[in-house]
């Protein structure tokens, strides 16, 4: 890992004159009002986005947005205040259509086509989207479905209006949603047109863009980044660059991304002059190794802040500490706030106020601050979890884990199949070239440093953390390996050693044996003649006894499953409480056809009580069962796209 040795090298922006144009105090403002000083900067024929698909200039980016603007206002009815849904990440049509919305008063959203639609979105009045995706966003009563391409002509048919919409500071712009990556349901915030324009006001401090600026940014359109990103660069009447194939001056991304752009063969291109890092928290460690690696001169901040305060929270360069600090992969500071925001620590927890003034907001972020000192990064309250009678804290594992020379990145989370917590699960990255550890290298490596409570009990090597588009780090992503203990000893304490998996196995093969062998043994028994197939000719008589055989083995095989099957089923596919469900239905569609056979054979069809008995003891049970799986099958899938 590295160390700081000395002071990290500065990591200030280059200094000069800040434009008063675009990037002018904006208190008040409105961000349509903004984006039209941005392209009186730039002028109507500089390129206002590239992407893959082609380039747009301000001019034509500022055409398109007008025409959709007045068939938003004209045809679907969109007045001030609305909030228009879009529903598509194709690029540069998301920016056209979410500076429409603003452009005609409204209030935008991006939320991806194939994303289940948050509850959020049942106040939209208007939905924008492609025809690809119309199948899946059908149009509902009083809320029309806009296609950008099946309704090409009747917008281009459209006057382009004149000026921004006039809406009021106070007026909700957009409909941001948080991460959710620790609870998986992502929240709306709303954020008003002050608050984005008092933002823009604080990065321009910082950023310092100016037109001939091309700013590479890669979060996906449907996050609060991307958001936060494109404002800050059309605001100031610069480039915004969406590929990586093309020449950029400064790129807006996660620590991921940043440090493959510094992979590419040639490394970074010529002329960056600043890499801000956003989405993950960024560790000191990893801002020392990306600023040695930057080219002499280029400046590299990180970025903090949520979706509450429109992204505008607080920034870090390395020169805001006072000197070397000691052990720099345990650390990840925040940095100091934008300016017209805040930052503090109350109770151990981190607070911003927005760049526009009103209350502070929580984080749910831990945090320090020491003597006047850059804000501190101590992970999130709700990572935590109670286990063994102890509150265990994953980031204070997670800063010892990476201090393993075989370490590259590590996450803790607890065992969501344990009501108590469990052992904590520790995933681990490795470091190029080496092995991360496993159990035993774990245990010996925190035995000094931590309370054995805190020691995870299983450790899951990854060749990548599971992140979401914006770069931050997932957890409702992470799968749980199958149930793992300490090696269970082969009876006489001889021969070897058995892991639980193994010894499930076993069992399960035990079972599956005892399985066939009771309904072979007891069919008669319980149900005298049910089998007799006297009489039955051939080759009914054959079909038949291959009817018995399959109802015994399918006995066999849900005995097997109700010892072993739990344990093999996947365990971040849905709540623990469904896959327990799930496990024991799929043991009953198993087992229920050897009995149920039986009854029904000697039932007299007219003995009504006995057939509605039977009916209900298995016929429906059947069927709930079957519900059952199908609910499980459908949240297994939704968690395979969410981390896709």
């Amino acid at each position: 890992m590295p160390s700081a040795s000395g002071p990290p090298a500065c990591s200030r922006p280059p200094q000069g004159p800040v434009l008063l144009g675009p990037s002018a105090v904006m208190a008040g403002g409105t961000l349509d009002t903004l984006l039209e000083r941005g392209v009186r900067a730039a002028g109507p024929d500089r390129t206002a986005v590239i992407t893959d698909r082609g380039e747009l200039s301000y001019g034509q980016l500022g055409t398109r947005a007008a025409r959709l603007a007045r068939h938003l206002t004209e045809v679907a009815g969109i007045g001030p205040g609305d909030l228009v849904a879009v529903r598509t990440l194709r690029t540069p049509d998301v920016l056209v259509a979410v500076l429409a919305v603003l452009r005609a008063g409204a209030c935008f959203t991006v939320v991806a086509p194939d994303a289940p639609a948050p509850e959020a979105l049942a106040e939209a009045r208007a939905v924008i989207s492609h025809r690809i995706h119309s199948g899946r966003l059908a149009p509902a009563p009083g809320r029309p479905l806009i296609l950008l391409d099946g309704d090409a002509a009747a917008i281009d048919a459209h006057t382009p209006g004149e000026g921004p919409s006039g809406a009021a500071p106070d007026a909700r712009a957009a409909l941001l949603f948080t991460a959710g990556t620790t609870t998986g349901e992502p929240g709306p915030v709303p954020v008003p047109h002050a608050r984005f324009a008092a933002a823009h006001t604080a990065w321009s401090e910082v950023f310092r863009l100016r037109p001939e600026d091309r700013v590479l940014l890669t979060a996906p359109p449907d996050t609060a980044a991307f958001t936060a990103g494109w404002i800050r660069v059309l605001g100031a009447g610069a480039t915004l660059v969406l590929t990586a194939r093309e020449p950029y001056t400064v790129a807006d991304t996660d620590p991921v991304t940043a440090l493959a752009l510094m992979d590419r063969p040639g490394g970074p291109p010529d002329g960056l002059r600043l890499l801000a890092v956003g989405g993950e928290r960024l560790r000191l460690d990893d801002h020392i190794t990306l600023e040695r690696r930057l080219p002499p001169g280029t400046g590299l901040i990180s970025l903090y802040g949520p979706a509450e305060v429109a992204g505008c929270g607080t920034w870090f360069a390395s020169n805001q500490l006072p000197g070397p600090v000691p052990d720099p992969e345990r650390h990840i500071f925040l940095g100091r706030p934008f300016a017209g925001a805040g930052a503090e620590v109350r109770g151990g927890r981190i607070w911003l106020t927005p760049p526009d003034g009103g209350d502070a907001v929580p984080t749910g972020d831990l945090g320090r601050r020491e003597d006047g000192g850059p804000l501190e990064f101590l992970g999130r309250a709700a990572d935590r979890f109670r286990a063994q009678g102890r509150t265990i804290d994953p980031y204070r594992i997670e800063a010892e884990l990476v201090t393993h020379p075989g370490v590259r990145e590590a996450l803790v989370d607890r065992d969501r199949d344990r009501t108590d917590g469990g052992r904590p699960i520790a995933y681990l990255v490795a470091e190029p070239g080496r092995e991360a550890p496993d159990e035993a290298g774990v245990r010996a490596h925190l035995a000094a440093a931590l309370h054995p409570a805190e020691i995870p009990g299983t450790v899951v090597r990854l060749t990548a953390l599971p992140r979401t588009g914006a770069g931050r780090l997932d957890r409702t992503a992470l799968v749980l390996p199958a149930a793992r203990t300490a090696p269970v000893r082969a009876a006489g304490g001889k021969g070897g050693e058995l892991t639980r998996d193994e010894t499930l196995r076993v069992l399960g093969a035990f079972a599956m044996g005892l399985g066939l062998l009771l309904p072979i043994v007891l069919t008669e028994a319980l149900w005298p003649g049910s089998t007799d197939l006297t009489g039955v000719p051939q080759p009914w008589a054959g079909l038949f006894v291959g009817l018995y055989v399959a109802e015994f083995l399918a006995f066999a095989a849900g005995a097997g499953f109700l010892v072993a099957g739990r344990a093999l089923m996947p365990r971040r596919a849905a709540s623990p409480g469904l896959t327990t469900a799930t496990h024991l239905a799929i043991v009953y569609l198993l087992v229920a056809w050897w009995p149920q056979d039986n009854f029904y054979r000697l039932a007299a069809k007219n003995d009504w009580e006995r057939q509605a008995a039977l009916v209900y003891a298995f016929n429906i049970p059947l069927m709930i069962a079957a519900g059952v799986v199908a609910v499980w099958a459908m949240a297994a899938g939704r968690s395979e796209r969410e981390k896709d």
